[in-house]
């Protein structure tokens, strides 16, 4: 039987995140849900941790024969992150540049309107919109998007990992054994 690489394994999951989490945001934004809700993003924790969970006990008992270091497990994790930020990253742009270019005005009027309410004068408002201005810019968006999904990936595979892991005992290796 040959076996598929960590690399295959991780982007087949990466890809089923990738298009789940860009199907989600898509039915939370058709619904009219606030751009700046925290659901989706919660349901986006929810869906990483199923894919690495998933994609990990996969490659751990289809591919390497039920055993897994706990280094392999996170590597695995943090790679589906990667190729899930890469799709997510494309969606992320295409939603500010295509689906609703509207967007970064919406989510700039509800910061302004959050600042005034902390009472921050208009020069505080002006340098904050300033930089949240080149941080929703295309190129900053698809980066950020990458970034963050391969952090969180690799927070929740540093946990995830020390259940998945299943090392083989190397004692139970007895037929190579000559006495």
């Amino acid at each position: 039987m040959k076996t598929k690489s960590q690399t295959k394994v991780a982007m087949t999951y990466g890809t089923i995140l990738g298009l789940t989490g860009a199907i989600v945001s898509l039915v939370f934004f058709f619904c009219g849900a606030d751009p700046q809700s925290k659901y989706p993003g919660f349901i986006s924790y929810v869906l990483t941790i199923i894919a690495i969970i998933y994609g990990v006990k996969n490659y751990r008992d289809q591919e390497l024969g039920g055993f897994i270091s706990y280094g392999q497990s996170l590597g695995t994790g943090v790679l589906i992150g990667l190729f899930s930020g890469i799709i997510m990253a494309v969606f992320v742009v295409l939603m500010f540049t295509v689906i609703d270019p509207g967007l970064t005005e919406k989510i700039m009027d509800t910061a302004q309107q959050k600042m005034a309410d902390k009472s921050m004068s208009e020069e505080q408002m002006e340098t904050s919109l300033k930089w949240a201005r080149k941080f929703m810019s295309p190129p900053f968006l698809f980066i950020f998007s990458i970034i963050s999904s391969v952090f969180m990936s690799f927070i929740f595979s540093l946990i995830i990992s020390i259940f998945m892991k299943k090392e083989q005992n190397p004692f139970d290796n007895r037929a190579t054994d000559t006495i």
